[in-house]
């Protein structure tokens, strides 16, 4: 009778798990762009973050990413010396991003 339990336990388990893994990513999308200085030359090894998560990516040498995020998000886009900006997620799956040096030391 124990056995038959676990197997009944194990069965709905499967089948929830079958059922329910379409949903995760559900209303994700891709986000892609671009991150460059105020030059417009591309800011390789920038952080994209997906805010209050522990999302996130860097920018590939051509200063392309890629992230995966929901609308209404906020990324925030980062690079050592320039000023860090937020922007929240709308209907564009496309966002470029120019950064400016930072003049904290000014």
């Amino acid at each position: 009778m124990k056995h038959l339990l676990m197997s009944s336990r194990l069965r709905a388990f499967a089948l929830f798990s079958v059922l329910a893994f379409p949903f995760i990513g559900l209303g994700q999308q891709v986000i892609s762009g671009t991150i460059s200085d105020e030059n417009g030359q591309p800011l390789p090894g920038a952080n994209i973050i997906v805010q209050n998560t522990s999302r996130g990516v860097t920018s590939d040498f051509d200063g392309n990413y890629q992230i995966r995020a929901i609308q209404g998000e906020t990324l925030i886009f980062s690079f050592v010396g320039y000023t860090s900006q937020n922007i929240t997620i709308g209907n564009s799956s496309s966002i470029d991003v120019q950064l400016q040096l930072d003049n904290l030391l000014d």
